[in-house]
């Protein structure tokens, strides 16, 4: 069994909270999102089909995918101890559902408390084979793409986690160079999806369906272009601070949240929809590029981050955060 931390994983983790970061932006700053702005700039404009097509919706099934493969990933490494897997699984639920619950009181983008429950309802399938759980995301793609048929998508984040959990069990992304053919095919599915994506935004009874499964294609597609880029130079150069951000995805993600609202909303410095849409993603390039900084630097110093090591504590129930070795026995046993 293969517990050793994969580190693309890492660096997508943290790829995606850049994406995500300049999704929310417009959040921040609008508080009813697109139906708030009006009279763009011609670079505001330019900017906002980007953020539209490009970014929005696409980077947070990035996110589940790798939710759900590191879901597997933290079992394994349980397993490994000799741990019982079902109340750590559990308590590392409820630990991202008080999270959540705290994160909202902040802004109600929140995802946590979301995944938190969604960890509950991923333990009937942690023990089924890679096969059963690539039909179970089929089936609720199909059954989510009939929901979505109409103005406004209806996403959902069972079916990426899924997604991911079988990518997991398949060892997917262990051994890079024997899987480049499939990074290659899913490449293709980048084009496929910022057409969809385009599509969408004529307005028909499919235009949900369309932004939903373009969106979910098209973060496919990042993850696969990703992965056939990884290992040459240029990626390779820029890897150790996505890897970074992406060791520290909790504390980054809440941190974007804390200073996102001190920046934007009234009780701080209240430039909420006065960076504009081409400014906000200025704003989000400076943010990342300090919690790259950041997180490099930090990790010299620390093995983890400060909420990641509270949720370690709380998942493994120990003051030192390590698991605890125990005979054998575990209700989600192999």
């Amino acid at each position: 069994m293969t517990t050793n931390r994969v580190t693309f994983i890492d660096a997508m983790r943290g790829f995606s909270l850049f994406g995500i970061l300049l999704a929310n932006l417009v959040i921040f700053q609008f508080d009813f999102g697109w139906s708030e702005i009006k009279d763009l700039s011609a670079l505001d404009n330019g900017a906002s089909y980007f953020v539209k097509i490009f970014i929005e919706g696409s980077f947070m099934p990035i996110f589940t995918i790798l939710f759900g493969y590191s879901l597997i990933k933290l079992i394994e490494s349980i397993r490994k101890k000799k741990e019982k897997s079902l109340w750590s699984i559990l308590r590392r639920a409820t630990g991202l559902i008080a999270l959540g619950l705290l994160h909202r009181l902040l802004w109600g983008g929140d995802i946590l408390f979301a995944y938190g429950v969604m960890t509950i309802l991923l333990i009937p399938f942690i023990n089924r084979k890679p096969k059963t759980l690539f039909i179970w995301t089929g089936l609720l793609l199909l059954f989510s793409t009939v929901q979505s048929i109409g103005p406004t998508p209806n996403p959902m984040i069972l079916q990426l986690c899924l997604f991911g959990m079988g990518l997991a069990k398949t060892q997917a992304f262990v051994n890079m160079e024997n899987e480049k053919k499939w990074y290659l095919i899913g490449a293709l599915l980048i084009p496929v999806g910022l057409a969809c994506k385009s599509f969408s935004f004529i307005e028909s009874t499919f235009s949900g369906m369309l932004m939903m499964n373009g969106s979910q294609l098209l973060a496919v597609g990042y993850v696969c272009l990703a992965a056939l880029l990884y290992k040459t130079r240029p990626v390779q150069m820029l890897a150790p601070a996505f890897e970074s951000v992406g060791k520290l995805s909790l504390t980054n993600y809440l941190m974007q949240t804390v200073i996102c609202t001190a920046v934007f909303y009234e009780y701080g410095l209240g430039l909420s929809g006065k960076l504009g849409i081409f400014g906000g993603m200025l704003f989000g390039i400076v943010l990342y590029s300090l919690q790259c900084i950041f997180s490099i630097v930090y990790l010299k110093k620390f093995k983890r981050g400060p909420i990641e090591n509270i949720l370690r504590i709380w998942t493994n129930w120990s003051w030192n955060g390590q698991i605890k070795i125990k005979q054998k026995g575990s209700t989600l046993h192999e």
